[in-house]
């Protein structure tokens, strides 16, 4: 993993890269042609000789790159060129030749996790590339479709001159769903690359010539028999975990309590020459819903692997917030950039470049549980009269989100009912209208629709098209952006092999049946597993990666968070309405309403507004 960045207005200097120095703290350089200039940040770990250093160009000086990530196939790939005195033996050599001798559509082929800059001088081409499922990301600062830079990060566009200012349209979506979905960022002017797309910008007008997409879903096979899909499942798996065991270097891996993380973990070390070492977080004084540390020491023990315990505590949480808000840029109201920054922090201290994490199950397995009732939202939404006087009742989350779900009036209002964090009623409420355009949830509902055209969905079920989308919004701008963003402040590449692109189009084309029901999640998948682990590993309570959130808002760390948001000035005090955010803590702390997630988000963009913009 590294960092990219580059310009079509200024020299990309050492004090430019200086911001992105975490992402490759072995080497950095700058190259620079006509008014184009790229910068890199190397972090070793395929290649450790110079001939893996980057700004990388062809021997006959046409073309150049930037590269962030991993090309599993890139062997597969090389011994399709034939005649080209390779240099070293880095993925980066390799892709930068495939695509002087294929072109840039052969991007189609890259098996693997990469945001990437491609310079073609002869045809003052650039063109910027995320992978299928956004697991590196890359932003670019484009001003009247002229593209001014690109980078890994947006701190690299501000310090290529790129202006802070907040996109006030965007700040309900955000609420809605805890996250800003490509190609959109909270910051106007700032976007991100969609995942498995492509820009092709003219270097010397810096317009932007095209965006075209690379990303597909596979057609559902219901020829295939169950036992017939166990089986392609447990060779493509297998087949997918020793690839991203590629490395010059050590390797360790995230195990939580779960089935995912431990199945990766069983076969990684039937896999591995070497050992692996394995890392859980844990909390003091949380209850069994958080804490995973005695079923990740059970896993462990199972597996036959090492497993360090990173300990952590609500005073902690407090201290780092504002911290992990910075590092991820962009505001999440996701609880899990706490414990992935202690888990980085100690894997970088003992010596580690690389960990294996067990991300990107949930998603085409059918794990959330707001898939089970898809279907029958469906059925009753034709039948909505019924239940429209249950929502006055209905206190926990998910079932709220659930009944206003099948109140919506189609599909896609249905998905973002059950998206929603704040529906438009709490918005009303929540936001101070004189100061804000107010988005109701007919703009998130576009948002949401253009990834479904995209996919063309509407020949799934509703079921498999959640899952879809879920895989290229929620996981590409929430998941992989905080496990990127915050792993890489301590320079460890996270690899994710539950997303290799071969097991990924395989699992989109299995049918529902053996995913999901209305009572059962992962069907297949926990299937496999018995193939490698004991049932009580395997049908454990989910409990996610989580942190005991609930617990400490209802104490002291919910008394000092609600005074941060009160004593906020500036924008956010402008927007927001302070005492209906109060009125949330009270209601949170007396347990008549469980509102962590959605303080979580508002605190989360308090500060973040707070550090930005006054």
């Amino acid at each position: 993993m590294c960092g990219i960045i580059g310009s079509l207005n200024r020299e990309v200097t050492k004090e430019v890269l200086s911001v992105i120095h975490h992402r490759g703290p072995d080497y950095q350089s700058s190259y620079k042609w006509q008014n184009v200039s790229l910068g890199h940040t190397r972090l070793s770990i395929v290649d450790l000789s110079e001939a893996g250093n980057q700004p990388m160009q062809t021997d006959c000086g046409r073309y150049s790159i930037v590269f962030n990530g991993e090309i599993y196939n890139h062997q597969e790939l090389r011994k399709e060129l034939e005649g080209i005195n390779f240099k070293g033996h880095s993925d980066t050599e390799t892709i930068l030749y495939y695509l002087r001798e294929k072109g840039i559509d052969s991007v189609k082929k890259f098996n693997g996790i990469f945001a990437f800059g491609f310079l073609d001088k002869l045809q003052n081409k650039l063109f910027i590339v995320r992978d299928p499922f956004g697991v590196k990301p890359v932003y670019y600062h484009s001003l009247e479709n002229e593209l001014h830079s690109f980078s890994s990060e947006m701190r690299g566009l501000f310090a290529l001159g790129a202006p802070k200012e907040l996109d006030h349209t965007l700040l309900s979506s955000f609420l809605k769903l805890k996250y800003s979905p490509s190609p959109l960022t909270l910051y106007k002017n700032i976007k991100k690359v969609a995942p498995g797309s492509v820009i092709e910008v003219d270097t010397e007008s810096k317009k932007i010539l095209s965006q075209f997409h690379f990303g597909k879903v596979s057609a559902i096979d219901n020829n295939i028999s169950e036992i017939d899909a166990l089986e392609q499942y447990d060779f493509l798996l297998r087949k997918a975990i020793k690839r991203q065991l590629m490395s010059d270097v050590p390797i360790s891996l995230l195990l939580s309590g779960g089935v995912d993380s431990a199945l990766l973990a069983k076969i990684a070390k039937e896999e591995s020459s070497g050992d692996i070492q394995t890392y859980t977080a844990g909390y003091v004084d949380a209850n069994d819903d958080v804490n995973e540390l005695d079923d990740a020491e059970i896993s462990a023990k199972y597996i036959g692997v090492k497993n360090t315990k990173v300990i952590l505590d609500e005073q902690v949480f407090l201290k780092e917030l504002p911290h992990l808000i910075d590092s991820v840029e962009e505001p999440l109201g996701t609880q899990s950039i706490f414990p992935i920054h202690f888990l980085s922090k100690q894997i970088n201290k003992d010596g580690y470049k690389v960990t294996l994490t067990g991300q990107g199950v949930d998603e085409p397995w059918g794990g959330y549980n707001r898939y089970n009732p898809q279907e029958l939202i469906e059925t009753l939404m034709k039948r909505k009269s019924v239940f429209k006087g249950l929502l006055s009742n209905v206190k926990k989350d998910s079932f709220r989100r659930a009944v206003k779900a099948i109140n919506a009036k189609d599909r896609i209002d249905g998905f973002t009912e059950s998206y929603s964090l704040f529906d438009d009623t709490m918005l009303s409420s929540l936001l101070n209208h004189n100061n804000f355009d107010f988005k109701g949830r007919d703009f998130t509902n576009n948002l949401i629709k253009q990834n479904y055209d995209l996919y063309n969905l509407d020949s799934r079920s509703a079921t498999a098209a959640m899952m879809v989308l879920d895989a290229r919004m929620n996981l590409a701008d929430d998941l992989l952006v905080y496990t990127d963003k915050i792993s890489m402040q301590h320079s460890i590449e996270t690899r994710v092999p539950f997303l290799d692109i071969e097991l990924m189009a395989f699992a989109e084309s299995l049918p529902n049946t053996m995913k999901v029901t209305l009572f059962k999640n992962k069907i297949l998948h926990k299937r496999l597993a018995e193939r490698y682990l004991p049932k009580e590993i395997i049908y454990r309570k989910k409990r996610g990666f989580k942190t005991p959130r609930k617990q400490w808002f209802k104490g002291e760390v919910g008394t000092a968070l609600e005074k941060h948001i009160l004593d906020s000035s500036g924008i956010f005090g402008d927007i927001f309405n302070k005492a209906e955010i109060s009125n949330y803590f009270k209601l949170h702390r007396e347990g008549k309403v469980n509102y962590e997630k959605q303080l979580f988000s508002l605190v989360v963009l308090s500060y973040w507004m707070n550090d930005n913009f006054n």
